[in-house]
C-alpha cells in the first residue's frame, strides 16, 4: 500500500482538528517489545508468540504472555500473502489476512482496527503442491512448502499511517 493523504482544500479548523486526532490516534498505540514470532509448537499450523509482549494501547500499559495464534484463509500455490498479528487492549491477539499478490510487492496488508498495535506478520509464498490452508496446512510442510517468514515488527509499526 502507497501511502496517501488527502489533498483537498481544508475549509474550517474542524478538519484540521479529525486529521490532528487521526495522528494521535496513530502515534499513540505502539508496541514497546518484540513478540519474537515463529512457527507453533504445539500445532505447526499456527504461530507462537515467543516472548511476552508489551504494549501501549489507548494510554494504558497492556502485557500479553507467549501465545499460540491460529491462521485462517487460503493462499494460492505461487501466489504471495501476508497475516499480520496485532493486539488490542485486553490483550487479545488476532491475525488477519491481507490480499495476495503474485509478487511479494503487489501483497495488499489488511487494515489494522483503530486501537490495535501490529505484533508483526508472517510472508506465506506456497511453491509446493497445493496451496497453503490456514490453520490446517503446517508452516513448515514439505510438500505445499508454504516458505513462511515470520518478521517481527519495528516499534512504531502502524499500517493505517500510511492512509491518514
Amino acid at each position: 500500500m502507497g501511502k496517501t493523504i488527502s489533498n483537498g482544500v481544508y475549509t474550517s479548523s474542524q478538519d484540521i482538528l479529525n486529521a490532528l486526532e487521526q495522528l494521535q490516534t496513530n502515534a499513540c498505540d505502539m508496541l514497546l517489545n518484540t513478540g519474537g514470532l515463529a512457527i507453533g509448537s504445539s500445532s505447526k499450523a499456527a504461530v507462537k508468540i515467543a516472548n511476552t509482549v508489551y504494549a501501549m494501547i489507548d494510554g494504558a500499559l497492556v502485557k500479553k504472555t507467549t501465545a499460540e495464534v491460529a491462521l485462517s484463509g487460503t493462499v494460492t500455490n505461487a501466489k504471495f500473502n501476508v497475516y499480520v498479528l496485532s493486539m488490542d487492549a485486553s490483550g487479545t491477539v488476532t491475525a488477519s489476512m491481507g490480499t495476495e499478490g503474485a509478487t511479494i510487492g503487489a501483497v495488499v496488508f489488511p487494515t489494522v482496527p483503530d486501537d490495535e498495535v501490529v505484533l508483526g506478520f508472517v510472508i506465506v509464498n506456497p511453491t509446493g503442491t497445493g496451496n497453503f490452508v490456514g490453520g490446517t496446512t503446517a508452516l513448515d510442510d514439505a510438500t505445499v512448502a508454504p516458505n513462511a517468514v515470520y518478521v517481527n515488527t519495528p516499534y512504531p509499526f502502524n499500517l493505517n499511517a500510511l492512509s491518514l
